[in-house]
């Protein structure tokens, strides 16, 4: 008996001994019960904050630890950015970003806070986002043609709002610009809500966003987009054709959200972040209601394949900048 209860005895020592070194080599976001801090670089109620908040919802299954959206608005996602730079590397803190934070800031900025290449880790893409054109739905234009033609003539007309300077939807504005012919004026607005009050107003003739600002309103009849920037036409759109369609290929963009964490973050909490992602994003219910509020879902990608796109969006994009001369502080 006293030989058995000394072999039990080992036995649980070796097993705690064990337990207590895989405890310490873990990241201190694992061992302990510390809320993970999941940002979104726009205000609260927008199209990214509802994605980012269904995703959450399911990443509930796969973390023990509770999981807080943190709203980090200004700066065209800057300020977002800052944050997550400065953020311990334990893997606690991810954000949830378009690429314009790792791709056209760096070029347009001369006091940018951050690099992309060397302060943040990537995890996973998200989600692909889709800009549109769209005017007031009572005005007479329905095709982009239509809008164009008029817009040459009428300088009220011409007016073009984008939510923020400095970023790709601004350049897909420039684009247009230059491949139209049309001397349309960028107007440019704090967000899209109160571009799109404008718009309905008609204190601007046109808006250019991503689909997720104009679709509730297409679909009640308040605004009408006329275009869409993907290659092919959008499940949200169906009758929406393409800038390829109309004659303006140049301006399919690929964008979209991607997460990230700290640079210097354990390569243990970056493949729990995205395989839990993955197994999010592969739920039906989640991927149709983030179609539904204008984005299309990934499955997912490796952290290797966000960087990738990074680099191949940088090739893409920086002649496009450096065309326009814009840059800002």
């Amino acid at each position: 008996m006293s030989h058995q209860n000394h072999s039990f005895n080992r036995r649980q020592m070796l097993a705690l001994g064990a337990a207590s070194l895989a405890a310490g080599q873990m990241p201190q976001a694992w061992a302990s019960n510390a809320p993970l801090r999941f940002i979104v670089p726009f205000p609260a109620g927008g199209a990214a904050d509802v994605m980012g908040r269904v995703i959450v919802d399911a990443l509930k299954e796969d973390f023990t630890q509770p999981i807080i959206i943190e709203n980090r608005a200004g700066a065209s996602t800057r300020v977002a950015a800052e944050v997550l730079k400065n953020a311990p590397p334990d893997g606690n803190t991810v954000l949830m970003t378009l690429m314009d934070t790792m791709v056209i800031a760096p070029q347009v900025y001369n006091n940018l806070r951050y690099n992309p290449e060397k302060d943040f880790a990537p995890i996973t893409t998200v989600a692909d986002l889709t800009y549109g054109i769209a005017v007031n739905a009572s005005s007479p234009y329905k095709t982009l043609d239509d809008y164009l033609k008029a817009a040459k003539k009428d300088p009220q007309v011409a007016a073009l709002g984008v939510s923020g300077l400095g970023s790709l939807l601004h350049f897909v504005a420039f684009g247009l610009i230059r491949e139209s012919k049309v001397d349309l004026s960028i107007i440019p607005f704090q967000g899209g809500a109160l571009m799109v009050t404008n718009l309905m107003g008609n204190q601007i003739g046109s808006a250019v966003d991503g689909i997720g600002v104009f679709l509730e309103h297409h679909r009640n009849g308040k605004v009408r987009i006329l275009a869409v920037s993907s290659k092919q036409r959008v499940g949200q759109l169906p009758d929406v054709p393409t800038f390829t369609e109309l004659g303006y290929p140049s301006l399919v963009v690929d964008s979209g959200y991607s997460l990230y964490a700290p640079a210097g973050t354990p390569d243990a909490s970056i493949k729990r972040w995205n395989t839990a992602m993955r197994k999010a994003l592969s739920r039906p219910e989640v991927r149709q209601k983030i179609q539904t509020i204008g984005y299309q879902p990934t499955t997912g990608s490796t952290p290797e394949e966000v960087e990738l796109l990074r680099k191949r969006l940088l090739e893409r994009w920086t002649p496009i900048v450096k065309a326009t001369g814009y840059k800002s502080d």
